[in-house]
Parts: structure tokens; C-alpha cells; sequence
């Protein structure tokens, strides 16, 4: 197949959906709003530098006939997007095949805080999105809920997670535990949604407390270097590192040398940092959303607490670091239950079973 994907390059599905579909001989093209590359996959930029994703949303409308005129050369069998309301609606305006597009997560979920007015024009966009689609890939049971609350055509609904290369995250051989601070692990980036400063004031609390700990946080985003300044704030160099963003192929050594991983993120589709974490036999400490209730089973498989709240992920810390039995029982159960719903090769398999016949219908 010749697959055009719209999407940005700087997430984390990005390199997994186009790095598989080359492997396995399809000839790929990425387009992306955002300036990052992906080694070894042939891609096209066409934002702006540097990157804004909430101050330069004009793009989507300014580079439509730059889009379609690329397709167009390309000449795709067929067109993959994820994220509705960029990709997703850009395939549906220009898209000169077949298209497919994926919900990933704050594209389709409502905003709490928003007024009705904001809340039913995103639910029209997203309908918008999906009408011209021949199948909508969910990657979360509450993303489901919020298609069909958009009145996406239940038919066109197919639920899947993206999942995890289990051969690359898994749990590093048992071997006796070496004397060592544990350490805490987060793989999320640096941006609003990710409420990174909650996570540094429940540290500082263990800290406090004279908890002792390291944590490693490994990820990019505009607020990096503000979390780096709240970080000296709160008196916790030399325990906290911001690595930054790493290359992926970091991730799965940084995961095994951890003992918990933690994400107090407000919200989310289906978290391949979850899944990563999960498969590498990390306890999860992650906020209790909807996203993360399907994979973690409390005070069994992980630990959940409200987002936002400090005095209530600081307990969970504390209970994760002092709970070893908790620890194994995770380190058993959390690879299973990803090798059951979350393994990349099968869930990548099932999107070529939606792209094909698609394909098929554009030659």
C-alpha cells in the first residue's frame, strides 16, 4: 500500500504507526505539523518554527491547498490521520483517497470547564472529522463513549489501543536487588495537560518527610524549562533529574532500572507510557481517569489517585516505595495484562485490516 499519515511527529504514536507499516514493505509518507523527524521515515514538514500548538492552529486552514497538492503527487492509496480535530479534519477536506482516522484522546473528550456552546462546536468538528472516514479507530472504551456522544456512526467505531513492542519493554531479569535509593520514573512531557508541577510538589512532600527517593522524568515540551526552575524551588536537585526528551529507544533501559513509574496526567486516550510502563513490570501511581481504570486495578496491578491532588499522590508514592510485596505483584500482572489487550504487533495488524480494504477501494 501507498499510506499517506497526517500526523505530528512529536507523539508518541507517530514513530510506532509509521515505522511499522515500512517495516513490513508499505511505502509511507508522513505530513506534520511539527518540525521533529523520525529517522528512516520519509516525511514532510509544513508548520511553522517554532512549534505552538495553541497559538498557531491557523496553519490547518492556511496550508490546505499545500496538503492536498502534496497528496496529490503522492498519490496515496490511502490516508491515515490521527487526532480529529487537526489531521483528521485536513484528510477529510483534501484527502484524494480512501481515508481512515484515528480519536487519540483530548481530540474527542469534553473540556469540563468549557461553555456548551465550545462543547457542541468540537462534537460537530469531530463528526465533521469522521463523516468522509471509512473507519474511525478508537484507541479507549471512554473515547467510544465520546464518538458516539458525537453522533459518529456506531458502524465506523473500532476499538484498539495502539499497544507496546513487548519485545522491546519487558522486565529485566530477576536478579538480587542492589542497595540504592529507588527510583521513580516518568515518561511524560512537559506540558499543561501533563500537570507536571503536581508531581513536583508531592516529591517535595516526600522529601519533607525524609522519604528517601530519585526520580527521573523524561520527556520534552514548552514547560521544561520551568519545571526545571520548580525543581530548585523546592529544593530537590540531586534527587530529581529532567532528562529531557530521549530517543525512544532510551525508554525501555530507564524503565528497567526503575521501581515506579507515576503520570498525574488530567487526561488521556489509552497512555503507551502506561503500556510501557505496565509491560516493563513497573507499579503504575497514575491519576484516576478514565483512561487509566481499564489497565489498573487498584492495590493490585497499580495505584490510583484524583488528579491534581498533591497530599493524595504523595500517600500513593509512599505506599509504593514501602510495599514491596505491591512491587511484585505488579511486576507479575502488569506484562500479562498488556500481553492480553496491549501488544503492538496484534493492534497494528488489526489497523492494515481497516486500511486495506479501504485502500482497495480507491484503485
Amino acid at each position: 500500500m501507498r499510506i499517506a499519515m497526517l500526523m505530528h511527529t512529536n507523539t508518541p504514536w507517530a514513530p510506532l504507526y509509521a515505522r511499522w507499516f515500512l517495516a513490513r514493505g508499505d511505502e509511507v509518507l508522513v505530513v506534520s505539523f511539527h518540525p521533529d523527524r523520525l529517522a528512516g521515515v520519509p516525511s514532510v514538514f509544513l508548520g511553522i518554527e517554532p512549534f505552538d500548538k495553541y497559538r498557531n492552529k491557523h496553519v490547518y486552514g492556511t496550508r490546505l491547498p499545500r496538503v492536498r497538492r502534496l497528496l496529490r503527487e503522492f498519490a496515496p492509496d490511502v490516508v491515515f490521520a490521527p487526532y480529529l480535530l487537526s489531521n483528521g479534519l485536513m484528510a477529510a477536506a483534501v484527502a484524494p483517497a480512501p481515508i481512515v482516522v484515528a480519536a487519540m484522546g483530548g481530540d474527542v473528550l469534553d473540556h469540563p470547564d468549557h461553555p456548551f456552546w465550545r462543547r457542541a462546536a468540537k462534537r460537530a468538528l469531530v463528526r465533521l472529522a469522521c463523516r468522509r472516514a471509512r473507519s474511525v479507530v478508537s484507541v479507549a472504551p471512554h473515547l467510544s463513549e465520546a464518538l458516539r456522544a458525537a453522533r459518529v456512526p456506531a458502524a465506523k467505531i473500532v476499538e484498539f489501543p495502539i499497544g507496546v513492542d513487548r519485545a522491546r519493554f519487558h522486565p529485566e531479569p530477576e536478579h538480587p536487588a542492589q542497595p540504592r535509593d529507588p527510583l521513580i520514573v516518568c515518561t511524560r512531557n512537559h506540558m499543561p495537560v501533563y500537570d507536571i508541577p503536581t508531581l513536583l510538589e508531592a516529591l517535595a512532600a516526600l522529601a519533607k518527610r525524609g522519604r528517601a527517593f530519585r526520580a527521573s522524568f523524561a520527556g520534552g515540551g514548552n514547560l521544561l524549562e520551568a519545571h526545571r526552575r520548580r525543581v530548585s524551588e523546592l529544593g530537590l536537585e540531586g534527587r530529581v533529574e529532567l532528562l529531557g526528551l530521549l530517543p525512544h529507544e532510551a525508554l525501555p533501559d530507564l524503565l528497567r532500572r526503575a521501581d515506579v513509574y507515576v503520570s498525574a496526567a488530567l487526561s488521556d486516550g489509552t497512555s503507551a507510557a502506561l503500556l510501557e510502563a505496565l509491560a516493563t513490570g513497573l507499579l503504575p501511581v497514575v491519576t484516576d481517569v478514565p483512561a487509566n481504570r481499564g489497565w489498573v486495578e487498584p492495590g493490585r496491578t497499580g495505584l490510583l489517585f484524583p488528579p491534581g491532588d498533591v497530599p493524595a499522590l504523595a500517600a500513593a508514592l509512599e505506599r509504593a516505595l514501602g510495599d514491596a510485596d505491591l512491587r511484585a505483584r505488579a511486576r507479575r500482572e502488569g506484562p500479562l495484562r498488556v500481553a492480553e489487550r496491549g501488544d503492538l504487533e496484534v493492534n497494528m495488524r488489526r489497523l492494515a485490516a481497516l486500511l486495506e480494504p479501504a485502500a482497495q477501494l480507491g484503485t
